[in-house]
């Protein structure tokens, strides 16, 4: 399991002292509809903003957390720019005086920020409280988004990622929300008006009536249609768990089946799903274009009167080639399959994998030799990922350090250069 959603902030969290701090939902987001606006009055030091979840939470599967932060000012820890927001939480088995508590800086003002904090070293087997504590008494605004627990396995990722965006419903014409008729717990057959689009090796997903929601999901065997009676009769498996009850209706779906090569035609796999899309990785290599050799800082939390943060190796990019191919017999499906794989995919939307937006793009498909037949027009897919190279060991935060120069007979130093970090 890639990552666990802690808090989508689609509801407030609760200020300690609202005149302070005050904490609000916002539309302005960097996941979902809504973020959490924080705005802390001069003098809100200490004051926090809160979560308790209905049960504890066990977050030791996971080995950082990571979540998103606007706020309208910078801040480095400096004492022009000190730290505004610490990130933090409580767990039932917390010995006397243990804290899990980090200072979120802010690079950019003004500018949605991904932060990322380390968990290996922490206990987190029984979350009980989150919270969000004002380290500074300036005023300021921040919007808080996305908060998750993540365990990171590149590859996986972006494959369970892509799943599940290609593996949203497609409203394939004539198969959509078609009514179907009542029938008893543990029917083998689905009887709808006659409908000619419906073929076996359909998956179906039986919907609404009397139990609102899903009711169930089929594979079709088999396909038989009654002129007279103006009726075609699904035959089913499993068969139905539930009794489906007047208004619900059948709906043909579009499962993502994921492949290993050699590619062998749908035409010639009777085993697959009708239709389907067909998802296969084809490459994996480093990309040096988007690579850096800064190493990367978080994790950042006061012990004493110093701050230290933790510091691993640049991430090696690697980019990940994906073949996607639509293959349905009704060809009004298999069009409208590839139009929503096509607007579901591209540079101008990335594909948000554990909270982070991947670089997404498609591509020409490969040279042909021969082109004396028609063939299989798959999408290919470039998604840019990062593997990381090394485990988080904890230093000290250096922010500022100075380098004077003088002749030894100079009393006072004369020269010197300030560097800031």
């Amino acid at each position: 399991m890639p990552s666990t959603l802690v808090h989508d902030f689609e509801t407030p969290w609760v200020s300690s002292d609202p005149a302070r701090l005050g904490c609000a939902l916002d539309p302005v987001a960097a996941a979902g509809e809504h973020s959490l606006r924080l705005t802390a009055a001069a003098g809100a030091g200490g004051a926090m903003a809160t979560f308790t979840p209905g049960t504890p939470s066990d977050l030791t599967p996971y080995d950082e957390l990571r979540f998103w932060l606007y706020a309208d000012q910078a801040a480095d820890g400096s004492t022009t720019r000190p730290f505004l927001l610490e990130l933090g939480y409580e767990d039932a088995a917390d010995a006397a005086g243990e804290q899990h508590r980090w200072l979120v800086p802010v690079g950019r003002s003004r500018a949605w920020e991904q932060h990322r904090i380390g968990l290996a070293a922490e206990r987190r087997s029984s979350v009980t409280r989150w919270l969000l504590r004002c380290h500074t008494d300036r005023p300021f605004r921040a919007l808080v988004d996305d908060l998750l627990a993540v365990t990171e396995n590149p590859l996986a990722d972006v494959e369970v990622a892509l799943i599940e965006l290609l593996g949203a419903p497609v409203a394939l014409p004539g198969v959509t929300r078609v009514p179907v008729r009542p029938a008893a717990v543990g029917a083998t057959a689905l009887t709808v008006d006659r409908n000619l689009r419906f073929r076996k090796g359909n998956q179906i997903v039986v919907e609404g009536g009397a139990s609102p929601g899903v009711l169930g999901r089929h594979a079709v065997t088999g396909v038989s249609h009654d002129e007279a009676a103006g009726t075609t009769t699904l035959a089913v498996e499993p068969a139905t768990a539930v009794a489906i009850g007047s208004g619900a209706t059948v709906s043909v779906t579009v499962p993502v089946v994921v492949e290993e090569a050699p590619h062998v035609p749908p035409a010639d796999r009777p085993d697959l799903p009708d239709p389907v899309l067909l998802l296969a990785l084809t490459d994996q290599r480093e990309e040096p274009e988007r690579a850096w050799n800064i190493p990367q800082r978080d994790s950042f939390r006061a012990e004493g009167d110093r701050t230290v943060c933790s510091i691993r190796p640049a991430a090696r990019p690697v980019l990940l080639e994906y073949q996607v191919l639509a293959a349905a017999t009704d060809r009004d499906q298999s069009l409208t399959i590839r139009a929503a794989v096509l607007g579901r995919v591209g540079v101008d939307t990335g594909l948000r994998v554990n909270g982070t937006v991947l670089p997404v793009r498609t591509l020409l498909p490969p040279p042909l030799t021969e082109r004396d037949r028609a063939v299989l027009a798959p999408v290919f897919l470039h998604v840019g990922t990062r593997v990381e190279l090394g485990a988080r060991r904890e230093v000290p935060w250096v922010r500022h350090g100075e380098i004077r120069a003088a002749p030894l007979s100079t009393p006072d130093d004369q020269e010197g250069i300030v560097l800031r970090l």
